[in-house]
């Protein structure tokens, strides 16, 4: 497995998805925590499992021979040139101007006054007011009669109210605003030049950056393509598969981490689940395709031998330290348990069999 990974971005992603960029771990170990305070039983994956009479419980859709179409990737010059642009974005930091013209999407500060048959009028009066450009935050016409003014400079424009307004009194009214423009917000970018290249990289010029950079765009792109077929190739198994009998408490145990997780997002939100639209039956439902999978995925690696080896549980761990970019001492300061509980304890080691099983596919099929 040579995919990075982060820690599952947030509980409501179903667990069989693939693991997402995430900046932090936390919220899934909160959730652990609430599994265990509610008294739910997380399996000991390769207990309840190995005792399975799976040609009982379930019958596989055909997973050899299956259909499909290899893409080839090729990362041009200019998505290259587009990385580095992202990049030196991503390096760049927020500051205020005074100088310049107002674009669609600039943050900026200003001062306005409104007349409205040559009065003022209540509310048309403000101060170093902040206002994104696009945002719809004042009447129509206000916002964009400001682009292509100039920053710190005074000028004066004329829009009509609405004539729905809420201020009757306004409504269907021409306006003239005098409006300063204070300030605007701009990011300003590091130069594209060696000094970037070695605060970022390893290199010292153009060229080697460069390469480097089509080199790590091209392996993400075949990851990104390679993890597209597998998807492709896994729905038709699981479209095609029929459980003939759930094993008994394992659609309880699995309602209920649904539960939970819907729960805790729901919080999240300041919501119910219910108002969420997940009702009992949907739990449910959620319950038994989330069972489906996992009974197939150890199904088949029953079937075909696939094991999943403690070096592959070791390559995980290492993954999620990495990506995470903290030893496995600073994970158990975050996490309040060591990396390798962290795993188990939410159920994350079914992507490592998730991963062989899937790959076991594509190995098998008849591709373009």
């Amino acid at each position: 497995m040579s995919k990075k990974r982060k820690v599952i971005e947030e509980v409501k992603i179903p667990w069989y998805q693939k693991v997402k960029k995430s900046t932090w771990i936390m919220t899934a170990i909160i959730v652990a925590m609430v599994l265990a305070s509610a008294g739910i039983i997380i399996y000991d994956h390769a207990d309840p499992y190995s005792k399975i009479n799976y040609d009982k419980v379930i019958k596989v859709g055909k997973y050899k021979g299956l259909k499909g179409e290899k893409v080839e990737v090729s990362i041009s010059d200019k998505d290259v040139q587009a990385e580095i642009k992202s990049r030196l974005e991503a390096a760049g930091e927020t500051k205020t101007v005074k100088k310049g013209k107002v674009k669609d999407g600039d943050t900026i500060n200003i001062d306005y006054t409104g007349r409205v048959d040559g009065k003022t009028f209540e509310g048309g009066t403000a101060e170093k007011q902040d206002l994104e450009i696009g945002s719809g935050t004042m009447i129509p016409g206000f916002e964009d009669s400001l682009i292509g003014k100039q920053v710190g400079k005074k000028c004066t424009i004329d829009v009509t109210f609405p004539k729905d307004y809420q201020a009757a009194e306004l409504a269907g009214k021409d306006a003239e605003f005098d409006v300063t423009i204070n300030s605007k917000q701009e990011l300003v970018t590091p130069d594209y030049d060696e000094a970037f290249i070695k605060s970022v990289s390893k290199y010292d010029n153009k060229k080697d950056y460069e390469k480097s950079v089509k080199k790590e765009l091209t392996k993400q792109a075949k990851e990104d393509a390679e993890t597209q077929l597998q998807e492709e190739l896994w729905a038709k198994v699981l479209e095609k598969t029929k459980v003939k009998k759930y094993p008994k408490g394992m659609i309880k145990e699995e309602t209920e981490i649904q539960k939970v997780q819907y729960q805790r997002m729901a919080d999240q939100y300041g919501m119910s689940p219910e108002a969420m639209g997940i009702t009992e039956d949907r739990y449910k439902e959620m319950a038994k395709e989330s069972l489906k999978e996992k009974l197939a995925l150890h199904a088949i690696a029953k079937k075909e031998g696939i094991k999943v080896k403690k070096s592959d549980m070791e390559d995980f761990y290492d993954e999620i330290l990495e990506a995470n970019d903290m030893t496995a001492k600073e994970f158990e300061e975050a996490a309040g348990m060591s990396v390798e509980d962290y795993v188990k304890t939410n159920y994350y080691d079914i992507q490592v069999l998730r991963d062989k099983v899937l790959e076991f596919v594509v190995d098998n099929a008849k591709l373009k």
